[in-house]
């Protein structure tokens, strides 16, 4: 292949420039024939500066250190290799695929695709130290659980999440490995700290790490630990299981961990020892380890997202988190929760959901769960006037504002005579805790309404009857409050 190979093959060329991904092409004397845009823009050099430069002048690398020369030297491809180099006094990670080419005069060249996760890696690196951080600083309060999550936190008194609030309790009291498995926005990295937060290893770390957010090439450095010389560019460094030593490290997502690393990881954990990228050294290590899961076990086996043996490892103690909507009957304790929370935070005096609103709530499926809900009221929140108490149809996400049920004027079940009944038997169908109102009421809006009663009232005996202090921890105007009062006839 000629050293012009890529002006004679204009095509070639633009489709290498359209690539996001940086596109390196050397000879087999590592000199540059070619790099796309992307690489271009990466490393601050223009095609024109560095053509006919070898690698090794360009990017101050031995050869031993550049995937493209080892291809060279090795006429074998190089897959998945994580690569550090510096540039223009800049720090650079990749992830890079590179493959022999032989050329026209029968040498052998190399072509590489480099994937770029500087921005990644620091965004990885930074989440740990702030972790650290965090607990270096909790360590010096008198509480140092004050900063995690604890089973306060986890809102709602459907049967079926008191049930989960009890066996992740009971768990917090022993030492075994816990699996959380739910849908994504259930609230398993709360059930994950609120373990934590009750167990005898509450003063010591907790770190955690989304695996479904973390590269092959990276993932099993960040939790076994690197040694200088592991790969170019790496540095000693201590793997999270070493730096969660006596507390609890939760693996986030570990269905999406890749087989390779999860046999790994399976060794770790029954030998309690970690061996650093780089190292033939051994490190023990007692942290123990809470795990989560996005799937149902079914899935997990049938799709083969877990090795078994490392299932059954994870999952001693198995914990599964019920969907947002099958507990239909929290949504108003977490709707009136978050309210509350962005009163506070927007100095806003919403007191409540209009009624029709409160009947899609209650019919819609929630596919992103608390998270979505949360998300969807702190969204209207942003919406709501200064003067209005109330969430109307106009204030929603313009995503829910499609929903045909919520432009029906709220969902009409097939044979509904009244929505009421409905909303009750769909509570009642879901075996849910009935509401804590006379049963003359009748129906969640009833329900709905004494609930908000209740609160004011709860709010006012906690305040020794003082109508400002009550006001202010329910996060209100005293005006706003004296006026839910006469509205609930309450004195």
């Amino acid at each position: 292949m000629e050293r012009y190979y890529f002006e004679k093959n204009p095509v070639i060329r633009d489709i290498f420039n359209s690539m996001s991904d940086a596109v390196y092409f050397v000879d087999n004397r590592g000199e540059i024939l070619f790099v796309n845009h992307a690489a271009e823009k990466l490393d601050g050099f223009k095609l024109d500066e560095i053509k006919g430069k070898t690698v090794m002048d360009t990017y101050n690398l031995k050869p031993s250190e550049s995937p493209l020369l080892r291809v060279v030297c090795s006429h074998e491809p190089l897959l998945e290799n994580f690569f550090r180099y510096y540039i223009n006094d800049r720090e650079v990670y990749q992830v890079c695929n590179t493959f022999p080419v032989q050329l026209e005069d029968g040498y052998w060249g190399a072509l590489s695709i480099q994937k770029d996760i500087t921005s990644l890696k620091r965004s990885i690196d930074r989440n740990i130290e702030l972790q650290k951080l965090l607990f270096h600083i909790d360590k010096k309060s008198e509480d140092p659980t004050a900063k995690y999550y604890t089973f306060d936190h986890i809102i709602g008194d459907h049967e079926s999440l008191l049930r989960c609030k009890k066996l992740a309790y009971n768990a917090g009291q022993g030492d075994a490995s816990v699996m959380l498995m739910g849908m994504t926005g259930s609230g398993k990295e709360l059930f994950a700290q609120s373990i934590h937060s009750v167990s005898k290893r509450a003063n010591k770390p907790f770190l955690a790490i989304n695996c479904a957010a973390i590269p092959e090439t990276l993932i099993e450095g960040l939790l076994f630990g690197t040694v200088k010389g592991a790969y170019t560019g790496a540095i000693d460094r201590k793997g999270l299981f070493v730096e969660a030593d006596g507390g609890t490290l939760f693996l986030d997502e570990v269905n999406s961990m890749p087989l390779s690393s999860q046999a790994k990881l399976l060794r770790a954990l029954e030998e309690r020892k970690v061996q650093p990228l780089g190292s033939k050294e051994e490190i023990s290590f007692d942290t123990r380890i809470i795990s989560s899961c996005n799937s149902t076990p079914k899935e997990v086996f049938e799709k083969k997202l877990i090795r078994e043996d490392l299932f059954y490892r994870l999952a001693v103690v198995n914990i599964q988190i019920p969907p947002l909507k099958e507990r239909k009957s929290d949504i108003f304790l977490l709707a009136h929760h978050f309210i509350t929370k962005c009163n506070k935070h927007y100095g806003k005096n919403v007191l409540h959901i209009e009624d029709d609103i409160v009947k899609f709530f209650l019919s819609y499926e929630w596919p992103g769960n608390i998270r979505q809900l949360k998300n969807c009221i702190e969204g209207a929140m942003n919406m709501v006037g200064e003067n209005e108490i109330s969430i109307k149809r106009h204030h929603l996400p313009f995503y829910l504002l499609e929903d045909n049920s919520l432009n029906n004027e709220g969902p009409k079940l097939e044979g509904s005579e009244n929505d009421d009944v409905e909303m009750a038997k769909i509570l009642r169908n879901e075996s849910s805790p009935k509401p804590k109102v006379k049963k003359e009421l009748g129906g969640i809006m009833a329900a709905i309404r004494q609930n908000e009663r209740d609160a004011i009232i709860e709010a006012l005996q906690q305040a020794g009857g003082n109508i400002s202090k009550a006001a202010r921890a329910m996060g209100l105007s005293r005006q706003t409050l004296v006026y839910r009062m006469k509205k609930h006839d309450i004195k």
